[in-house]
């Protein structure tokens, strides 16, 4: 009961965010972190949990978004059908991408991840009847609170509440992911390999549902950014993306569910700080890669986490670290 209290005071008071944002840019802004950070969720139970780097996280993102579009737009689905068809579909995918784990790991298991991105981006551009070429697809269903009344909400307040819902139970469903068996086999694989194999820990088959995991966080992710943003092109998910999403892990602080979603908020807003950049926006991200593991190789999670400890020092807590990042 209590830890319910405790999460229920953490997470409840962000009902009132549509209240107090009096810009719509801002509550957009919300709406666009909450959908960036289910994505780094799916990024972080591959390089945070497991410890497989992955480079191209934006063809799982470009997957889910595609189809879902095109199953609400050419098949006429229902929103709440296409979005979980997405996150499975780019599961499956995932999973594929990740058979290659029994036989090769490291840079070159990243460099497997880059071309499938690629793959699918030069998907998109040619598959003209399916997916509109280089001009994408417009006037995707917007998403919206399943029978809230007319006229209750504007359309960004809606988009807030239906997000805030789905973000919340995909975070507490990653939670219990995280803390089950499954989970523990993730963090011993993540720290050594060869020790978690030595135990009975089937390494392949657990790195290939991390993969499973992983492509369902950023399908699921990729599906509701194209019924929010209700436009998808080929040049949304260029690599930058990918960057983009594994700076979010790494300042938010890799291997801890907080430190995702934190690390989601903070880039997005730093994404309209870089627009002016334009294409040097990869030196900001890089930049900002570098400066993070070299001062706070625990993210800031992590440095929180080392803040908590050094204000109540008397207070011990039961997490699983990375580089001192909490999970929750």
């Amino acid at each position: 009961m209590k830890k319910f209290l405790k999460y229920a005071a953490l997470v409840l008071p962000l009902i009132c965010v549509p209240l107090l944002a009096g810009n719509i840019y801002y509550l957009r802004l919300c709406n666009l972190a909450m959908i960036y950070g289910i994505f780094a969720l799916g990024l972080n139970i591959l390089t945070g949990y497991t410890g497989i780097t992955s480079f191209g996280h934006a063809g799982f993102f470009a997957l889910g978004a595609y189809t879902s579009a095109i199953l609400a737009v050419k098949a006429g689905l229902p929103v709440l059908v296409c979005i979980p068809l997405a996150g499975l579909i780019t599961a499956a995918a995932a999973y594929l991408v990740g058979l290659p784990v029994r036989r090769i790991s490291g840079i070159y298991l990243a460099m497997v991840t880059l071309g499938f991105a690629e793959f699918i981006r030069i998907l998109a551009i040619n598959l003209e009847w399916l997916t509109g070429g280089p001009l994408g697809i417009s006037r995707i269903p917007p998403l919206a609170v399943p029978a809230a009344p007319p006229g209750i909400f504007n359309p960004e307040q809606g988009r807030f509440f239906f997000l805030y819902i789905t973000t919340v139970l995909l975070v507490a469903f990653f939670v219990r992911l995280i803390r089950s068996r499954f989970g523990r086999c993730l963090l011993a694989i993540r720290d050594s390999e060869d020790a978690a194999a030595s135990i009975g820990i089937a390494c392949a088959a657990n790195k290939m549902a991390a993969f499973f995991f992983s492509g369902l966080y950023s399908g699921l992710a990729g599906a509701l950014y194209a019924h929010f943003d209700r436009f998808i092109s080929p040049d949304t998910f260029q690599f930058d993306m990918s960057v983009l999403v594994l700076c979010m892990v790494v300042a938010g602080g890799m291997g801890s569910v907080f430190g995702s979603l934190l690390g989601a908020g903070i880039l997005v807003i730093l994404l309209e700080v870089f627009q002016p950049l334009g294409d040097y926006r990869l030196i900001a991200y890089g930049s900002l890669l570098m400066i993070m593991i070299t001062w706070f190789p625990g993210g800031l999670a992590g440095g929180f986490e080392s803040l908590r400890k050094k204000i109540l020092p008397g207070q011990t807590r039961n997490t699983e670290t990375t580089g001192g990042s909490p999970l929750v």
